[in-house]
C-alpha cells in the first residue's frame, strides 16, 4: 500500500496516517484522483482501491514517468479508500513503495455531493425516462 505522509489537507479526519486509508463517513458522491512520479530504473502500476475492489488503474514506464488516474464514485458510510501496487507486468514483483520517487505523489478526494434521502429520491427521479 503507498501511504501518504505529508497531509495537507484533512477535513474530518477521514485519512489515517497510520494505515494509509480514508474511511468515509458521509453518504455522497466522491472524487479521487492520484499521480506518481516513477524512478530511473522501475516502471509502477498503481490502483486506487474502494474496499479491496479496483475503482482506476495507472501504469507508468520506467525513467521518471508521470502515472495519473482519477474516478467518481457513490461511496457508502465506512467505505474504506486506499492506494495499492499491482504485480508488476510479465509477473514480476509486487509494487514496492520506493518504486515512485518520495514527495512526487499524491492523492486527492473529496465528497462532491451528500446522497442524503432527499438527494437519492431526486436523483432517482432523474434517471427515469
Amino acid at each position: 500500500m503507498l501511504e501518504f505522509n505529508r497531509i495537507r489537507v484533512n477535513l474530518g479526519d477521514g485519512y489515517d496516517i497510520q494505515t494509509g486509508s480514508f474511511t468515509t463517513s458521509v453518504h455522497g458522491i466522491y472524487f479521487f484522483t492520484l499521480s506518481y512520479l516513477t524512478v530511473a530504473d522501475k516502471g509502477s502500476n498503481l490502483a486506487i482501491y474502494v474496499n479491496d475492489e479496483r475503482l482506476c488503474v495507472t501504469w507508468a514506464e520506467p525513467r521518471h514517468s508521470v502515472g495519473t488516474c482519477s474516478a467518481m464514485t457513490v461511496l457508502n458510510v465506512g467505505d474504506i479508500v486506499s492506494v495499492k501496487g499491482m504485480i508488476h507486468a510479465g509477473g514480476g514483483n509486487l509494487f514496492q513503495s520506493d518504486d515512485v520517487y518520495k514527495n512526487h505523489h499524491s492523492l486527492v478526494g473529496f465528497l462532491y455531493k451528500s446522497l442524503c434521502v432527499g438527494s437519492y429520491l431526486y436523483l432517482k427521479t432523474l434517471a427515469k425516462p
